[in-house]
């Protein structure tokens, strides 16, 4: 009997820990974005982060459909910060292509952000020099 108590007690702990994460999870967008106390980026990495523990939290203890559910949830709040970013490439950003958006330019929305914003001009890559097809350095033995 009271191995069975603990058991109870225990996966109720579990769920609390999880959905404290999901609540995290769900109010971090309005919590970054509107109240403005980190880079954008940084919220970004966070969510990515805060979904990787949620996932391998579920996964541990081997509750799939929560597992399921979390990291749909999560992967989605995480997606929604790089719209509304306009990033169409999160590495980009997090390499500092473009410097820190200024407070009154945060809550643009996307289309209008990205107008202002354009991504930079792509690299071409140079071209490698051609070998040539002689092999006058390598000696005959």
């Amino acid at each position: 009997m009271a191995e069975a108590n603990q058991l109870q007690k225990d996966k109720g702990q579990l769920m609390t820990s999880k959905l404290i994460n999901y609540v995290i999870l769900k109010l971090i967008i309005l919590f970054y974005l509107q109240k403005e106390l980190k880079p954008p980026q940084e919220a970004s990495v966070d969510i990515y982060k805060a979904s990787q523990k949620a996932y391998n939290n579920a996964f541990q203890h081997k509750e799939y459909q929560i597992l399921a559910d979390l990291w749909k949830n999560c992967m989605n709040l995480y997606l929604t910060v790089r719209k509304f970013l306009g990033h169409p490439n999160t590495c980009k950003f997090l390499n500092g292509w473009h410097s820190l958006m200024e407070k009154n330019k945060m809550m643009l929305s996307t289309a209008e952000w990205r107008k202002n914003n354009p991504p930079p001009p792509k690299q071409v890559p140079k071209t490698a020099p051609v070998a040539s097809s002689s092999n006058s350095n390598v000696k005959e033995q």
